[in-house]
């Protein structure tokens, strides 16, 4: 007798992206994501009318980045893979393990959903490995106008947005680097959902008896913001979308900007807190765009390879000043 093989289906995506219609396409499938009761409560969120993210496991991604970010804003934890070996968060393993087996017994086909999976993977990985789980990786798509729109609705913080997009980004196409990824484009979900939802259906080797079924959740109602190429605002980002798509972006170029990221974090956050009080509206695009942050990346390791001191400063217009203070 052979045991009944297990598969446990990871959604990530960024925020807004339709991650919770995909969810529950499926759900729809036969894919359990656990007790709805332990959901997000939609009346304190109500922005969606149902999550498929567990509060719990949600709580405990949240566990993971607080007990090794030093940084007040979220998408500044830019984790590799030797930081889920220190003390305190391999330990983490066994509280995760625990958790899970009381959500989801014995199920066999078993999803999980939450934003910050993306940076805490290693440690996920480890644990449904060891619990027998082959892992499918469903990466949610959506015009980058569309979500720039949609979590601009809810809430306007364009620095800390703009960080947020490109790390989860760069951070999924880093960490999922060899494992498989059903890349799942919501916009066409929505454009053709019987014929796109048993294309993906295949590609995930789930069974779709009836596609209308399937599918009968999707609600232009809920589609506020269609599919354009109006992009970000920000070619740094759009570039960013447009190599992980198409399969071309190096997964290396997470690396590329933690490192950078790193140097400027705390000029970055002391410059959110002191413009975004003085910021008027919640008009997107007005602000300093991502890749400024970053423009001076070559100039900045020029200068540490020659070694000596040097100092970081904000500009008015969002750039960054390097100077060199000494040579030695």
């Amino acid at each position: 007798m052979t045991d009944t093989p297990k598969t446990c289906f990871l959604i990530v995506g960024l925020a807004r992206s339709g991650t919770s219609s995909i969810a529950q396409f499926l759900e729809n499938l036969g894919v359990y994501f656990g007790d709805h009761a332990h959901f997000l409560d939609t009346k304190t969120h109500p922005h969606n009318p149902i999550f498929y993210e567990l509060q719990w496991i949600n709580d405990f991604n949240g566990q993971v980045i607080r007990a090794s970010n030093r940084f007040e804003f979220d998408c500044d934890y830019l984790p590799i893979e030797e930081d889920f070996h220190r003390p305190g968060i391999a330990e983490l393993g066994a509280s995760l393990r625990k958790q899970f087996l009381e959500e989801f017994g014995d199920r066999p086909l078993v999803g999980v959903k939450s934003p910050p999976l993306c940076f805490t993977f290693p440690l996920w990985r480890a644990v449904l490995t060891e619990m027998g789980y082959a892992i499918k990786t469903v990466l949610t798509l959506r015009s980058a106008s569309a979500i720039v729109k949609s979590n601009f609705a809810i809430t306007a913080h364009p620095y800390h947005w703009r960080r947020s997009f490109a790390s989860h980004l760069l951070a999924i196409w880093y960490f999922f680097r060899d494992v498989p990824v059903c890349q799942f484009d919501y916009d066409l979900f929505m454009r053709e959902p019987l014929s796109y939802g048993q294309a993906k259906a295949a590609e995930l080797g789930l069974a779709i008896p009836d596609a209308a079924q399937a599918t009968g959740h999707l609600s232009r109602a809920h589609y506020h913001h269609q599919a354009d190429d109006a992009g970000t605002g920000d070619p740094w980002l759009d570039r960013i979308d447009r190599d992980l798509r198409a399969g071309r972006l190096d997964p290396n170029e997470y690396l590329d900007f933690r490192w950078v990221a790193m140097l400027f974090i705390e000029e970055l956050e002391s410059l959110v807190k002191n413009l975004e009080p003085r910021r008027e509206g919640n008009v997107p695009g007005t602000e300093p765009t991502a890749q400024q942050w970053f423009q001076e990346h070559q100039q900045l390791r020029a200068l540490l390879q020659q070694g000596g001191r040097f100092n970081v400063k904000p500009r008015p217009d969002g750039t960054i000043d390097i100077r060199r203070i000494s040579k030695s």
